[in-house]
């Protein structure tokens, strides 16, 4: 039988130099347990690491041996008494070694090298999310008869199954070892029930069972779940053994009305996560993990985006347990023409996503790429992509694919093609654009595309708990704002049925080391809970309002403590039909409404005041404190936070004047400017240090609004306007047919 034993413990690390495949050597080391993230306090900083362990071995006559490594950060290599027993490039999925010769009876020196350095041979090549290093997941030696389940087809258990919804299940094992008088043991299980087995040589060991009107995996309402235990026999005696959860269930998705579960429709309701959190970085537990599940069921959400990578195996089994529907997705974020090695580590790493978890019901959506084309887009690009969906069809049929398109991506863009379903990553009223622009946005692409099925993959606006204001805007990271983004960009994917669902992006605040929010650095602040989960930010409730079954009611503005002025505004989220506002004690005013409840004149006395909600049971208390002077401390010091140009039409005519379609402006893509001679020239005088920047040439498709907002510390809103009048003296081409 099978026996497997934790590596955690015992290990040590150092900074190393790589020397071809001969095992690096390193001066100082340093002990430490696994999990561990060496750059988690840089994470900026790449390179080769090394790790070093002891392994007593017993003697072996007859077994085989196997190093399992559930996730090591970039490229890793591992010798064992310096012997090279293979290696792996890919952050996020599990694979495994086999010891083979190279292992003795007694002492070994097993030495582990990861590199998170990344050289455009694997993906991700970059990304707004950090790029940790280490060996952040379990390791553990497996030692299995000769005869066993292949634990080295892409990191899988050996064992592959296909649950169709009507109790019918495809069978097969990838084997390894000697066959001779081997059988393959089949049983499916409903607790401790056995509802079918089947027993079938080692030589053909597929199979096919049927279990009569089988229990439903129905999501949250139902997350019914059967194991499959699979056994190999000789003469009854049992060499090894692997078991994989499983649900029978039946999903569609259609154009006109999205997304099926088991013939119901349901609209997906989700949030997006990343793995990482404070305190740790990417190598979470398994009751951290827990916790982030625990928080997106009390939200109420149904599904989850596991972005931009394989996740933790346990994340997707609590997803199974708890009914939650499951985008799943490799880290494709760019796609160059030409790099062939960066496409088969894609192919590979997507293959090792669909095989090592095609078995969890809750995995409904399998994500071949996210925004790669961000730097434009080609032919090949096109081909390549089909060539994974082609992949993921071959490796699982009965799941329909997705992507996620950046939205300058155009409607009648050939990326917009290719996936069963797409998604769009979309920020208007935040990067660009209105808030009024969702509605506009989704009704034109499925008026353009109305046999695609499409929903909204990411929306978002940053903030940070401690920013506050009375009059929030685009660019101040309040957390007034985010609440503000929210309520107008959601109810317009709500209200189109067309749409199959949203993921907010995102559930947690998540490290990146490249950002500075407000008066945060190296966050991505578009979490409703922030990075150590210990706050839910007043967006969070409103998503709840939507989603919960749970009464409750949660007064907002709780952490804008200090307040100025005789009277304030008291904004409520619930999922009551009314709210019951008192201030100090005295009744105040009862408001019907739906989900968002706004007291306009709530009175202030001077120091202290007690606002209470009441909804049917529930209740929340705040405490405000008025004082004579704004508190400076809530307003992000930052003289030019971004250029908003909704508020630029309280000043101009309107967008006719101020972007004319025959004229050049800011609103227009880098590519099409630098297809100008006359407008690019014009911009490498103005804004030498834009124009001349690679990184901004090597997006086409961008805005050069979108650009500029990234880099707004650098402009004055004056000087912008006066750029976009001086982009509007150039006439754009005539286009074909025009006179």
């Amino acid at each position: 039988m099978r026996t497997i034993t934790p590596l955690m413990d015992r290990w040590s690390y150092a900074v190393c130099r790589l020397q071809g495949v001969s095992a690096p050597h390193a001066e100082s080391w340093t002990p430490v347990t696994l999990p561990h993230v060496w750059n988690q306090d840089d994470p900026q900083a790449q390179g080769p690491r090394l790790y070093r362990r002891t392994l007593t071995l017993a003697p072996a006559e007859g077994r085989a041996l196997f190093l399992c490594f559930e996730a090591v950060a970039g490229h890793c290599m591992v010798w064992l008494n310096g012997v090279l027993l293979g290696q792996h490039k890919g952050g996020y999925s599990r694979f495994c070694l086999p010891l083979g010769r190279a292992a003795r009876a007694g002492e070994n020196e097993l030495t582990v090298m990861t590199d998170n350095t990344r050289d455009g041979s694997w993906i991700p090549t970059g990304g707004d999310f950090n790029n940790f290093g280490g060996i952040y997941r379990p390791v553990s030696l497996v030692e299995t008869d000769a005869t066993h389940f292949d634990l080295l087809y892409y990191g899988t258990c050996g064992l592959d199954l296909i649950a169709g919804p009507e109790g019918s299940l495809a069978l097969n094992s990838r084997l390894a070892g000697p066959l001779e008088g081997v059988q393959v043991e089949y049983t499916v299980l409903d607790g401790d029930t056995i509802c079918a087995r089947r027993v079938c040589s080692a030589r053909e060991p597929a199979a096919r069972l049927n279990i009569g009107q089988p229990h439903l995996w129905n999501g949250q309402k139902d997350p019914h779940l059967y194991c499959c235990r699979a056994r190999l026999l000789r003469d009854g005696v049992c060499l090894d053994q692997v078991e994989l959860p499983f649900g029978f269930r039946e999903i569609a998705i259609t154009p006109d009305r999205g997304f099926f579960l088991n013939g119901e429709h349901l609209t997906i309701c989700g949030v997006a996560k990343h793995q990482d959190r404070a305190g740790c970085a990417c190598g979470v537990s398994d009751a951290q993990q827990e916790e982030d599940i625990a928080l997106i069921r009390e939200i109420g959400a149904n599904a989850v985006r596991l972005s931009h990578y394989q996740h933790p195996a346990h994340t997707y089994d609590l997803c199974d347990e708890v009914g939650l529907v499951v985008w799943a997705e490799i880290p494709l974020l760019d796609l160059p023409d030409g790099n062939d090695p960066l496409f088969e580590n894609a192919r590979q790493q997507l293959t090792e996503l669909i095989l090592q978890n095609k078995h969890h019901p809750s995995i409904c959506f399998w994500g071949l790429q996210n925004e790669i084309a961000i730097h434009g887009e080609s032919l090949e690009m096109y081909r390549k992509v089909e060539q994974l969906n082609q992949l993921a069809k071959e490796l699982d049929p009965a799941r329909p694919t997705t992507l996620a398109n950046l939205y300058c991506v155009r409607n009648n863009s050939q990326l917009n093609q290719i996936s069963d379903m797409v998604g769009y990553n979309i920020y208007y009223g935040w990067y660009y654009g209105k808030l009024s622009d969702y509605g506009p946005f989704l009704d034109k692409f499925h008026q353009e595309n109305p046999q695609v099925p499409v929903g909204i993959s990411e929306y978002g606006a940053d903030c940070s708990i401690h920013l506050h204001r009375d009059d929030p805007q685009v660019g101040d990271y309040s957390e007034e704002f985010q609440c503000k983004y929210h309520e107008a960009a959601y109810p317009a994917f709500r209200a189109r049925e067309f749409v199959w669902g949203s993921f907010v992006w995102n559930m947690f605040d998540f490290a990146s080391g490249i950002r500075t929010v407000g008066d945060v650095k190296g966050l991505n602040c578009k979490g409703l809970v922030t990075y150590d989960r210990k706050v839910k930010k007043d967006a969070f409730y409103y998503y709840k309002a939507w989603w919960s079954q749970e009464p409750f009611v949660h007064l907002t503005g709780r952490r804008y403590a200090r307040r100025c002025g005789e009277t304030t505004t008291i904004k409520v989220y619930s999922n009551a039909p009314s709210v019951t506002l008192t201030v100090n004690d005295q009744a105040f005013g009862t408001l019907d409404g739906d989900k968002v409840f706004v007291f306009e004149g709530v009175p202030l006395a001077w120091g202290d005041n007690r606002i209470a909600a009441a909804a049917g049971s529930c209740t929340d208390v705040i405490q405000l404190t008025r004082v004579a002077e704004p508190e400076k401390s809530y307003i992000y010091d930052n003289p030019n936070p971004g250029f908003n140009v909704e508020n630029w039409f309280t000043l101009e005519e309107g967008e006719e004047q101020l972007f004319p379609p025959d004229r050049f402006s800011i609103m227009d893509e880098i590519g099409v400017l630098k297809a100008c001679p006359a407008a690019w020239a014009l911009l490498e005088q103005e804004v030498p240090k834009l124009a001349n920047d690679p990184r901004s040439s090597s997006m086409p498709r961008m805005s050069l609004l979108r650009i500029i907002n990234r880099m707004s510390s650098q402009f004055e809103e004056s000087f912008v306007k006066e750029l976009n009048r001086k982009l509007n003296a150039i006439p754009k081409p005539a286009r074909e047919g025009e006179a």
